[in-house]
């Protein structure tokens, strides 16, 4: 897709890897609608920019925004499904609730997305984005919920993309832990997954893949080739699980109280 003319919608553009994909596509010349929820609040503004606040895990919000869009600059050619958060826990007493609030934002919301931007298309080529994780081909301690709702997003891409047309690109990316607020919020002790990296190099790989329509983004070469190697030596994403394992048991036996561990375990937005 040669982006430069191009209008896009962007959700979860206020931090972290959004506000760095915000900042190349105004630099790209795209023509933006970003949507958080507090989208409108924050200080960032360019000539190409809308900002539209927004609640991704209800429909109606998300009707909204697409309806702002069509009203302020027209049909979509592009939409990057970046918005979600994660919970890093052990879980607990069963809470439906709970498990409903991460599936709504990252899993319900995505599939509805996607198939709105089919519809308002119809058979006119577009590129249809979404942040997945490296965790939806390795799941991790402590992310049981979120790794659940990566591997959702893989599948349902994998499966969809049959339904497309000609020129309609289902687009998913699967960075490894990234350098966000996340981290921060949850506290020193919190174990971060390896390997890391940071949101500008993410938003910049995220950038090339949708030039060159790639259907699967890999931020990570590192983490490509361990995937690749482990379907020739099947015993390393096994043995990386366990190494994860291991911080995570130690960061539930540093978690001495209750307390602690109620604010470790509260969901932090991620970009």
């Amino acid at each position: 897709m040669k982006l430069s003319g191009k209008i896009a919608i962007l959700t979860g553009a206020s931090s972290g890897i959004g506000l760095e994909l915000l900042k190349l596509l105004l630099a790209a010349g795209v023509n933006v609608v970003a949507a958080s929820r507090s989208m409108e609040q924050s200080g960032f503004d360019h000539r190409l920019l809308l900002k539209k606040n927004c609640d991704i895990s209800s429909s109606d919000s998300i009707d909204e925004l697409f309806a702002f869009t069509l009203q302020k600059l027209g049909t979509p050619d592009l939409f990057i499904a970046n918005a979600g958060f994660a919970y890093f826990e052990k879980l607990g007493d069963p809470d439906w609730e709970h498990i409903n609030k991460i599936f709504a934002t990252n899993v319900f919301s995505l599939c509805y997305c996607a198939q709105k931007m089919k519809s308002i298309n119809n058979k006119d080529p577009f590129n249809f984005v979404c942040t997945a994780s490296g965790m939806s081909f390795i799941s991790m301690p402590g992310y049981a919920l979120y790794s659940s709702t990566k591997a959702a997003i893989r599948g349902f891409a994998d499966a969809y993309r049959f339904e497309l047309k000609k020129g309609q690109y289902f687009q998913v990316v699967f960075p490894v832990a990234t350098r966000t607020s996340f981290f921060q919020v949850a506290g020193e002790e919190t174990p971060v997954p390896w390997p890391v990296q940071s949101a500008e190099e993410v938003a910049e790989s995220i950038i090339r893949g949708i030039e060159s329509n790639r259907y699967e983004i890999y931020p990570s070469r590192l983490f490509r080739a361990m995937l690749v190697l482990n379907r020739f030596i099947p015993v390393i994403a096994p043995i990386y699980t366990r190494n994860e394992n291991r911080k995570f048991q130690l960061w539930l036996k540093n978690s001495s109280t209750q307390a602690e561990k109620d604010q470790l375990f509260s969901p932090n937005k991620t970009a």
